[in-house]
């Protein structure tokens, strides 16, 4: 039997396949936007914002909710964080400060709290979207992508457990920059940049974006994802590797990425994170 299923849409393609996946699987669904959707509007969303999360829980109770999954993008400023600790641990009676993302899976938490609806992850409704392990598309990987590909997914999984972002670029096993609060495809853009001013280079040490899920974040959280627009990235970068977690990684569109991994001649890997 199906879930009463409050979906909380972000932005970006990952959307849609979830709502597919969810009501194959004979889920009922209830969707809540946080951005403007078009595409989305035969599903009758409920829109609400960040600084007035009190719709989305009322949402979320009037439709007898058992579970609820966060797909998509969204971009959390720290205003939005501190009126979202507020509101789920302070109420209006007083100031709180921004959460990183680690707190944000808290704010998670409270909201199953507050609305007897228990979390699930994107994984748990279309698991066939998770990253499987081995090489995935593009040239087959040589000794140096390989050893690359191993010490970035290290290395994002040391930035991770300082709550920066998902991410790194490495250039063989030199750290080149690590994701932030932009996400991504801001990363790819500066190491676009850092190319263009001769800063980074493939050369002998291969560029390789490593991707991977922080250290103790809950499943039903932000679980990494990359798709199509991350592979036009990574090709503009310069990027000739790309290694995910495997098991923990999203992809998105994922016949369509494959293929544009192909086109693009952009290893792509699925690995277990190696121990330090």
């Amino acid at each position: 039997m199906g879930e009463r299923l409050a979906l909380i849409a972000g932005s970006g393609a990952l959307v849609p396949e979830v709502i597919a996946a969810a009501l194959e699987r004979g889920h009922v669904l209830r969707l809540l936007t946080l951005s403007r959707r078009r595409d989305l509007r035969r599903f009758d969303p409920v829109p609400f914002t960040l600084a007035d999360p009190a719709v989305a829980v009322d949402a979320i109770r009037s439709f007898n909710a058992t579970a609820f999954v966060m797909a998509g993008g969204v971009s959390i400023s720290d205003i939005a964080r501190e009126r979202l600790a507020r509101f789920f641990r302070g109420g209006d009676r007083g100031g709180a400060a921004s959460v990183g993302d680690a707190g944000l899976s808290g704010l998670a938490s409270d909201l199953a709290r507050l609305t007897g609806a228990r979390p699930m992850g994107v994984h748990e409704i279309a698991p066939e979207l998770l990253t499987p392990s081995g090489h995935l598309a593009g040239p087959a990987p040589s000794q140096a992508q390989a050893d690359a590909a191993a010490y970035g997914l290290r290395l994002a999984h040391s930035a991770g457990a300082l709550d920066l972002g998902q991410a790194v670029v490495v250039a063989g096993r030199r750290a080149v920059a690590a994701e932030d609060i932009a996400g991504t495809d801001a990363l790819l853009a500066r190491v676009r940049r850092f190319r263009r001013l001769g800063l980074a280079a493939d050369g002998q040490s291969p560029l390789v974006l490593a991707k991977c899920a922080k250290p103790g974040q809950p499943r039903y959280v932000d679980l990494p994802a990359i798709g199509p627009v991350t592979i036009a990235g990574a090709r503009r970068a310069g990027i000739g590797v790309i290694a995910l977690e495997a098991g923990a990684t999203i992809l998105i569109q994922k016949s369509t990425l494959l293929a544009a991994a192909d086109a693009a001649g952009i290893t792509l890997l699925g690995l277990a994170v190696p121990d330090a």
